[in-house]
């Protein structure tokens, strides 16, 4: 399934942090990657599991976020974070947005980098590029916010049907869990790092249940404290009624 748009709740130019996200993206893997040709550039940006477990270059776990191996991982990123991002940034706001996108993609990097150290070898070497791990943060934060949304997805490439966000999201995400289990074996042979997609996932789906249930206790008390005002006032009027 690949998603193509959404209930969108956000009003246009809100979610700026969201679009400056996907043009940094962008600007990289153009200007600084060299559209993705520049090899040393891009290993140079890469998150290499050896070197961050031994505390070098560690700055990498951030540049690897916006760092992408070809056309189709960039595109393919960058579709998922402009449909499902600029409702999750509206809905928690844009310093947490930005938060939510380095924090839960380190924590996908880190669980990655933990699995290439289990393995060994090879795993050690291999370089972590891409924003899966941090935009599978704001997928999951979005399950979270948006249960009942609808998105629309291409199913078989070219059938454009809707599905509740619940639907898609965890669909998505039982596939990745999927991959990286049948892949165990392969960990070694590079591929897609889906354990950096679950780590990002897991780790802001327990924030965002969080964040959600502060929300609701916000509202709550929103919503007594009006309550209360309205019944001080009707007391008020009868009383002068009388």
């Amino acid at each position: 399934m690949i998603p193509i748009g959404d209930d969108n709740t956000c009003r246009r130019g809100n979610a700026v942090i969201n679009w400056i996200l996907i043009a940094l993206n962008i600007l990289v893997f153009i200007f600084i990657q060299k559209f993705g040709l520049d090899d040393y550039v891009t290993l140079a940006l890469a998150a290499i599991p050896e070197e961050i477990l031994s505390g070098r270059r560690l700055f990498t776990l951030i540049t690897s976020q916006f760092t992408h191996a070809g056309f189709a991982h960039l595109i393919g990123n960058m579709m998922f974070l402009g449909i499902f991002g600029d409702n999750v940034e509206c809905r928690i706001g844009k310093l947490r947005y930005i938060l939510l996108y380095l924090i839960s993609g380190t924590i996908g990097m880190l669980l990655q980098i933990l699995l290439a150290a289990l393995a060994g070898g090879a795993a050690l070497q291999m370089p972590l590029v891409g924003a899966s791990a941090a935009i599978s943060g704001v997928l999951a934060t979005y399950l979270v916010l948006f249960p009942g949304n609808r998105v629309v997805v291409l199913l078989f490439y070219f059938i454009p049907t809707t599905f509740s966000a619940w639907f898609v999201i965890v669909t998505w995400f039982l596939m990745q869990i999927l991959g990286g289990l049948s892949g165990l074996t392969a960990i070694q042979n590079g591929g897609t790092a889906y354990f950096a997609h679950i780590g990002g996932f897991l780790s802001a789906y327990l924030w965002g249940k969080s964040y959600k249930k502060k929300e609701l206790k916000r509202i709550a008390e929103w919503r007594k404290s009006r309550t209360a005002g309205y019944s001080d006032g009707f007391y008020w009027w009868i009383v002068d009624d009388d």
